[in-house]
């Protein structure tokens, strides 16, 4: 099983990889940090299963590159344009906020849960909302890789 995770939070990407380790056996995982280099990987590389944030930076933060804009609706961008593409990956959308937007437009999760499921079916397996403080966003994490064919649960 070949695993794609794309986010930019350092710490939720190390405890998102982590819990991998622990639930699935058998796998190789990639991780990109922002929407370009993300959308660059599914592009380029076939993936089994894709775990993604929502809002990134366009690009790379680096010494000195500083991300660029702030893309709050970055994830959905990228399921856009995996569809666009014929990308079929299956994808759950992992996010630490509840309320997402800019000027133009603001949805709150149950919102953003509700677009994606019409909008992205064929690959959008749902989200999982992420408290650093909490472990229930691991309980539901497992719950939908359970669903995912090839995913083989320790």
């Amino acid at each position: 099983m070949r695993i794609l995770i794309i986010e930019d939070d350092q710490n939720k990407r190390k405890q998102v990889l982590d819990f991998i380790e622990e639930t699935i056996s058998h796998f190789d995982i990639e991780s990109k940090s922002s929407f370009k280099s993300g959308l660059k990987e599914l592009i380029n590389t076939h993936y089994d299963l894709l775990l993604l944030d929502m809002s990134m930076p366009t690009f790379d933060i680096t010494v000195s590159e500083t991300g660029g804009k702030l893309l709050p609706f970055a994830g959905k961008e990228i399921l856009r344009q995996m569809k666009r593409r014929k990308i079929f990956i299956p994808t759950i959308v992992i996010t630490q906020f509840e309320k997402f937007g800019d000027y133009e437009k603001t949805l709150n999760l149950e919102e953003l849960k509700a677009e994606l499921e019409r909008d992205f079916r064929d690959i959008y397996l749902g989200a999982v909302y992420y408290n650093p403080a909490s472990s229930s966003w691991r309980d539901d994490l497992k719950e939908k890789l359970k669903n995912i064919e090839g995913v083989n649960i320790d």
